[in-house]
């Protein structure tokens, strides 16, 4: 085996006590993953936030966001950004080992191979480790059929459950499912199972393989890695130790071998390869030659572990973490103080005398508003209606007239519409407006 120097510089292992066979961190892992697969279904199935591709608009919890709300969606993503620097300058790519679906879904179909073919044989998958092995052996036609028919199976199964996933952030769940049942929409049929053919192939031969060389975010997650960073690392003291199993490589599903500190830029922090390496060191009676480290935390000869109070990967996390609390403040303060009906007046194109007021329901409930101005005498003005009951979400035009007379001479004339909404508490919200009049007065 290559002797590589140390990039990494590791902890002195001393008397650590042998790992237990207790909770293991790829346990957590597995479990978190479901987890943020739970949430995202959680999202659109329960009516918490939803994307309106027509009107571009984003409803959570039943109440429209636009993008004029501002003051809502740039503290969010600040936010956003603020706390995933905290969180990847300590742990690192966790989110590509943790909480990306394209990882979780390529784990899952890979382990559907190894279930469907068994360990000796090649399954599809381009480069992918874990189905590597020796020449497939000879197998009967009818059990080749039945092993693909339950990989084929899974993978068709995974590739709907992310289709209908991802439909159900743009077409409500409730229309989706009757349109997909009743076939009255072809664009939902185009939607679903469009996205579910890429999925398909996607999961039937390229997998791993976005991870590793093509997808972009692992670079954004990198750009936060620093000496201080959680990561797996290798017990150089003791290289001779090691027998050479390989069996930290071949459970390592980004192809790393993490014996080797230079390949350590693209580890997802998922663990494989040191349980994989607990569990035979276990076995030998020697501890791990792989471990979780990070340069803020030391063991002691004695093999206790301490941690230095404010190591640059700690300060870095509370700056970040600090800084992450100024955008949320501003985020819940415009959840508190979130205007949810909108008016607006604009001039009839063509028409001086014209105009229109638009309301907009932006609540998940239906809301009843009564209009008026004031500035001009109310005889000269001519509202279609002042009563209006909108829907949820919903918004209408009303017309009016300003007609010109004895107190409305010709010029301009500034004026306001006032809309009091009546439930479910009364309010008044308005809009300053300018009437020009021509020809003499009447």
């Amino acid at each position: 085996m290559e002797q590589t120097q140390p990039l990494i510089p590791m902890p002195k292992i001393g008397n650590r006590p042998l790992p237990s066979r207790g909770i293991r961190v790829t346990q957590v892992r597995y479990a978190v993953q479901v987890a943020f697969i739970l949430l995202l279904i959680l999202f659109p199935f329960t009516g918490i936030f939803h994307i309106d591709l027509s009107t571009g608009r984003f409803d959570l919890f039943g109440y429209q966001i636009w993008w004029s709300d501002f003051y809502l969606i740039l503290p969010f993503w600040l936010f956003l950004i603020f706390a995933m620097t905290a969180v990847y300058a300590v742990f690192g790519m966790v989110y590509c080992g943790w909480a990306c679906i394209q990882n979780t879904f390529s784990e899952w179909t890979n382990a559907l191979a190894r279930f469907a073919f068994g360990a000796a044989t090649l399954g599809p998958g381009i480069g992918e480790i874990s189905l590597s092995g020796p020449k497939p052996k000879k197998t009967s036609v009818p059990r080749k059929i039945f092993q693909w028919s339950i990989f084929l199976g899974g993978v068709v199964l995974f590739s709907l459950t992310v289709s209908i996933l991802i439909s159900a952030y743009v077409i409500p769940p409730k229309t989706l499912i009757q349109d997909l049942l009743s076939g009255r929409s072809q664009t939902v049929y185009w939607l679903v199972f469009g996205v579910g053919g890429v999925m398909f192939m996607n999961l039937l031969l390229v997998r791993h393989y976005w991870c590793k060389w093509v997808c972009p975010y692992p670079l954004w997650q990198h750009m936060f890695k620093t000496d201080d960073t959680l990561k797996v690392a290798f017990d150089h003291k003791r290289r001779n130790e090691c027998t050479g199993c390989n069996l930290c490589v071949k459970s390592c599903f980004i192809d790393i071998d993490p014996r080797d500190t230079k390949n350590y830029s693209r580890c997802i922090n998922c663990g494989e390869c040191v349980v994989a390496c607990e569990d035979y060191s276990l076995k030998r009676g020697v501890p791990s030659l792989l471990t979780f480290h990070k340069n803020g935390v030391f063991v002691k000869p004695d093999g206790t572990m301490k941690g230095r109070k404010l190591s640059p990967g700690t300060v870095r996390f509370l700056l970040s973490g600090v800084g992450s609390l100024i955008p949320l403040s501003l985020f819940i303060y415009g959840i508190l103080t979130y205007l949810p009906y909108h008016v607006t007046v604009s001039q009839v194109p063509g028409r001086l005398d014209q105009f229109e007021v638009g309301l907009y329901n932006k609540t998940p409930k239906p809301e009843q508003f009564l209009i008026g101005e004031t500035g001009i005498p109310a005889d000269r003005v001519k509202f279609e209606t002042t009563r209006v009951s909108l829907p949820p979400g919903a918004h209408q035009k009303i017309r009016f007239t300003v007609e010109p007379g004895k107190d409305l001479g010709p010029g301009l004339h500034n004026f306001i519409v006032r809309v009091h909404e009546k439930t479910p508490q009364p309010g008044e919200f308005s809009q300053n407006a300018t009437v020009y009049v021509l020809g003499k007065s009447s």
